[in-house]
């Protein structure tokens, strides 16, 4: 028995010696080259280069053992083809028409006309939006117009067009999760419910086990990943992101000389890698990149509220190379890839993909100046004829030395396309689609100037004036200077930006994220007088029957009363779930605005004192709500936290509004100030909550009032007083 058991000892730790072994082995292939191989600089070194990458790709699938099955079945055909994804924030106004109902055609219109096309929508309601209430991820894209039966029309209207629809999964958002559902159980419900193709993975490559469950859900849905996979998870993920600058190492390989190679295209051709680089003013160099390795790009201008517009040049070089890619896609996905095949101008790369007896050449100019004279040379076969692919045109070739030789020009930047082709293979479908590169080719624009949109603040309506000695009742005057009030604004860099304030207009690009940024502001202020409190449930509950209002859509309205009327013991707490123009209504209706940021903050601040918080400058949490109570408490329930001029909950409680809405064309915004008792810090990705600093202001990304109704958010108004 004692041997017995020896032995059995012995055999499981054989069995763990090996599995760690081949998991090491597995950690190695990965290892091996990051996502962007390096190419020699010298091209003399070019063959054994390659020779050394087929050799190591051969070896790592044969000992991953694999054989691609999962793009081999028809369908899933079409992850492979889909070249252009366009990332799509939900909040985008270009996505509405003007009675708030999704308008899809319209707002992919410019994208179709002037980049070339668009394959994949993944659609994004969540960040950095999550976090202000406790909604999850899911309850975002419920909380949409029409909710899910208005996603599934979308889908299928998406589907009409011939295009694909993502829905967006982001792991770190636990709050689902808290309320008893898994993310498996919520994924395969959207998934069904709405018909989508797959799962945009944010943050994360795959999830293991769910490709198997989302195949009964959805036949032909794929993961579509925001991080570079291992070649482990090639045969579970169909398409994935390579985003410039998520490393060092992909960043100094990104804008070399010779361009890199892309390791998990040359892995799995048929594997689909979008190239982008989300906050760069200039891509095309990352263009480039796709276009010598047969990769996709995103589209992605409205970067959670920032916007990043492609430059002109950038528009054309995607005009041409879309179009390309899709009509001859068999090139890229089964075609023989040999990288870097000789060029004879200086400083202009290729790619050559064969097929049967037909050639395609991927070229591009890496030069800031005109490239131009002899590209190649090549044997001579009769019947054979070249076609430049991104003018649109034949090329005449020339006889030199028992050879053919092609020549070329190739503006700063640009890229090219030549198509070697039997005489006895064109076809009218073939001269159909040359006659619209050509037309497409007429169009072209190398200006590669950037130009950053400016949001622009909504005016203010100021209400009729008041003497101090008749102020309406609650409200508290506060003092101003004759000169210029100088404060300071705060706001937690994010990707969505914040808008031009001092020094700093692209945030995006200025600051590291999560840094706190502070501007110096100086505002000429008005005479006026604040609420002394947030308003509250009763208030709005008076405002309501007084007036009748009825909101244009309804949903969330008003979402914590219960029969129309605030929560038994509520009465006194802010009232939350309304929209800006709720809250303006109410305003309206009292003779009253909503503050502007920079009277909330003088008023908060105690003027010129500038009070890190209301009550002074040491944070005292016995002072404010700031999560204790797992809730909104009584709007006066703090009197130690009140300014010098009696103004409660100025900090915590709940986020108040300010009249500062603004557009830059793409997203509506506000900010918001004072912070409230919610707070997920469960991670970084998670919008600001718990009580905040005087100065501290948080950007609020406006979709529809299903959505943009909030368990968190409040305000409080201000009049307008006589000098």
């Amino acid at each position: 028995m004692k041997n017995k058991t020896i032995g059995l000892w012995l055999f499981l730790f054989f069995l763990k010696f090996q599995l760690n072994a081949q998991q090491n082995a597995s950690k190695n292939i990965a290892d091996k080259y990051y996502q962007l191989i390096e190419a020699p600089i010298s091209s003399d070194k070019w063959n054994a280069w390659r020779i050394e990458l087929k050799a190591w790709k051969d070896s790592t699938l044969n000992f991953l053992k694999y054989k691609g099955e999962n793009y081999q079945k028809k369908e899933y055909k079409w992850a492979s083809s889909a070249y252009a994804t366009y990332f799509l924030m939900a909040n985008d106004k270009n996505l509405y028409d003007k009675n708030g109902h999704y308008d899809i055609k319209n707002c992919l219109k410019k994208y179709e006309e002037n980049y070339g096309g668009v394959d994949v929508v993944v659609l994004w309601p969540t960040y950095p939006q999550l976090g202000f209430d406790n909604r999850t991820q899911y309850s975002f894209y419920r909380n949409l117009p029409d909710g899910v039966l208005g996603l599934k029309k979308l889908c299928d209207e998406l589907h009409h067009m011939g295009k694909k629809l993502m829905i967006a999964y982001n792991p770190w958002d636990n709050s689902a999760r808290n309320q008893g559902r898994t993310d498996d159980e919520e994924l395969l419900d959207m998934l069904k419910e709405t018909g989508a193709d797959g799962v945009y993975l944010d943050t994360i490559s795959n999830i293991d086990g769910f490709f198997q469950q989302m195949q009964k859900t959805n036949r032909t849905a794929i993961f579509q990943s925001e991080i570079p996979i291992t070649p482990l998870a090639l045969n579970q993920v169909h398409q994935s992101w390579l985003e410039v600058g998520w490393n060092d190492k992909v960043k100094n390989l990104e804008f070399g000389e010779v361009p890199a190679l892309v390791r998990n295209r040359w892995l799995e051709q048929r594997h689909t890698i979008y190239r982008l680089s989300r906050f760069s003013h200039e891509q095309s160099t990352i263009i480039q990149n796709a276009w010598i390795n047969g990769c996709g790009v995103v589209f992605w201008e409205n970067v959670f509220g920032t916007i990043n517009e492609l430059n002109p040049r950038d528009r054309t070089l995607l005009r041409s190379m879309l179009p390309i890619q899709r009509q001859f896609s068999e090139f890229f996905t089964e075609g023989n890839w040999f990288p870097l095949f000789p060029i004879k101008l200086n400083r202009v790369y290729a790619s050559q993909w064969s097929l049967g007896n037909k050639k395609l050449w991927t070229i591009i100019n890496r030069q800031e100046q005109v490239a131009m004279g002899r590209i190649a040379e090549m044997d001579e076969i009769k019947g054979m004829k070249y076609f430049d692919l991104i003018a649109g045109t034949e090329i005449q070739t020339e006889r030199e030395n028992g050879k053919i030789a092609l020549y070329a020009t190739y503006k700063p930047k640009a890229i090219g396309c030549i198509l070697a082709i039997s005489e006895s293979e064109l076809t009218n479908e073939f001269y159909t689609f040359l006659k619209k590169q050509k037309e497409i080719y007429r169009k072209v624009d190398f200006n590669n100037t950037f130009t950053q949109p400016i949001p622009r603040l909504k005016s203010v309506v100021f209400t009729k004036k008041y003497t101090k000695n008749s102020l309406p009742k609650g409200m508290i005057a506060i003092p101003v200077p004759t000169d210029s009030a100088i404060m300071t604004f705060a706001f937690r860099q994010r990707e969505c930006g914040f808008y031009p304030l001092g020094n700093f207009t692209d945030y995006a690009l200025s600051q590291n994220r999560n840094e706190i940024t502070s501007s110096r502001v100086t505002a000429k202020l008005k005479h006026f007088a604040m609420d002394e409190t947030h308003v509250t449930n009763a208030q709005f509950a008076q405002f309501l029957k007084a007036s009748a209002y009825k909101p244009a859509y309804s949903e969330n309205f008003l979402k914590h009363w219960v029969n129309n009327a605030p929560p038994t013991g509520q009465e006194n707490h802010p009232v939350v779930w309304i929209t800006l123009a709720d809250a303006r209504a109410y305003t309206k209706w009292a003779g009253k605005r909503l503050p502007t940021e920079a009277e909330w903050q003088w008023a908060a601040q105690n003027g010129k004192e500038e009070t890190t918080y209301p009550w002074g400058n040491n944070f005292d949490s016995t002072t404010v709500n700031t999560g204790q109570w797992k809730g909104s408490t009584s709007v006066n329930t703090f009197e130690k936290g009140k300014t010098k001029q009696g103004l409660y909950d100025m900090s915590g409680n709940v986020w108040q509004m300010t009249e500062s809405e603004r557009t830059d064309g793409y997203n509506n915004f506000l900010i918001l100030r004072g912070g409230s008792w919610y707070a997920n810090r469960a991670s970084e990705w998670y919008a600001d909550g718990g009580a905040q600093k005087t100065n501290f202001g948080a950007k609020y990304l406006l979709t529809w009032a299903g959505l943009d109704r909030c368990a968190t958010v409040g305000f409080r108004c201000v009049v307008d007083i006589q000098n």
